[in-house]
């Protein structure tokens, strides 16, 4: 399904049928069009931690 990325008072995900955010930053809103496409393509969110981490690593903590 195409999801689109609009610039309206912030920025909005939409996909065809609905409005998935309302007023969020660009980081965010492409963040989310691919968390969506994704699940669209059959990933599962479990909480477990990326494979890029080895055995023992924590991740590392955003600076802000």
């Amino acid at each position: 399904m195409p999801y689109t990325i609009r610039k309206v008072d912030g920025y909005r995900v939409s996909s065809p049928h609905r409005v998935h955010a309302k007023r969020t930053t660009k980081k965010k809103a492409e963040a989310q069009v691919r968390l969506m496409q994704g699940v669209e393509h059959g990933w599962k969110p479990t909480g477990a931690p990326p494979r890029y981490l080895k055995r023992g690593q924590k991740r590392r903590k955003r600076r802000r």
